[in-house]
């Protein structure tokens, strides 16, 4: 019913959050918890955003099974990367926007830095 997702440890020399994600692996048990019953009433809910986010990322490491190493980057001053998939010498960074005109900030464009991926 849960996913932990460890940190990447891409860069020794950063300070990164080492503690593991908890993520909820089906968003229709957290829904009905929260007795949210329709499109509306999720779509106007606070829990919406990580939701979604949940819901994304638990379909595309499934769709991926095991043939890629995933974790999740975040730095001390809070640069971060939701999901970092590696494969070899291979590395892919995402971010998970639930937003009509999504807008990658700041920090996740530092993060990319630190990381030097080959696909975004």
């Amino acid at each position: 019913m849960l996913r932990n997702l460890r940190c990447c440890v891409s860069n020794a020399t950063k300070r990164l959050v080492k503690s593991p994600k908890v993520y909820l692996r089906d968003s229709g048990i957290l829904h009905a918890l929260l007795e949210i019953d329709n499109q509306n009433a999720l779509l106007s809910h606070p829990v919406y955003g990580q939701s979604w986010k949940e819901f994304a990322l638990e379909n595309l490491l499934v769709m991926i099974g095991k043939r890629w190493r995933a974790s999740f980057y975040r730095s001390e001053k809070g640069n971060e990367i939701d999901l970092f998939l590696e494969k070899g010498e291979r590395r892919i960074c995402i971010k998970f926007k639930s937003s009509s005109a999504p807008q990658m900030t700041k920090g996740f464009y530092i993060a990319l830095d630190d990381i030097q991926p080959e696909q975004i």
